[in-house]
């Protein structure tokens, strides 16, 4: 067998398949939920707290189901938000509602493998991506008196070891990189 290195990211052993089912899981409870709800006035950012810790929910349960041992979920905001038990390595998720750029968290010392989610449409249309990064792909923005740091699309799409499992990379007209969701269909 060869060995696993940092940056190896086949090493979670995750398909286009297995994610398709956790965003589907993710797409049925928002849409439960926003019918019991309607509209309370969350912001976006709430909005993707909310979906983020549905997304982490759904993954543990749907990875360690399809991959055949148990994937954790974090109990508490110090904990990485998914652990693969048989590999003992760990994954954060981060939401994001636009199509170009995440927000982290400044003061984090987790340098993980990601899993990037943009949400959009009526909490149906994802973009999906798994990549590591370092600390020095986010640009701070402290000095702007900003706490999170961004991380712009470009920076993902020039990435060679990056796995997208659901939507797409576009470049725009003036040669942005710009993220494009696909539909995820129950």
């Amino acid at each position: 067998m060869a060995k696993k290195v940092k940056g190896d990211l086949q090493k979670f052993g995750l398909t286009k398949d297995i994610v398709l089912d956790s965003l589907k899981v993710v797409v049925s409870r928002m849409k439960n939920f926003s019918q019991e709800y309607g509209d309370l006035g969350l912001s976006k950012k709430n909005i993707s707290e909310l979906i983020g810790k549905i997304m982490e929910k759904a993954c543990a349960d749907n990875f360690s189901k399809k991959l055949g041992y148990e994937v954790k979920r974090a109990m508490a905001d110090r904990d990485p938000d998914l652990t693969f038990t048989k590999i003992n390595i760990p994954m954060e998720i981060k939401m994001t509602s636009t199509d170009n750029s995440w927000t982290g968290g400044e003061f984090s010392k987790r340098l993980f493998d990601y899993l990037m989610v943009s949400w959009g449409g009526n909490f149906d249309e994802f973009f999906c991506c798994l990549v590591h990064l370092e600390k020095e792909d986010w640009k701070s923005n402290f000095q702007n008196n900003f706490y999170g740091p961004s991380l712009l699309a470009k920076t993902i799409y020039d990435k060679k070891d990056k796995i997208v499992f659901f939507g797409e990379f576009i470049t725009t007209d003036r040669g942005t990189i710009k993220l494009k969701r696909e539909k995820v269909v129950l």
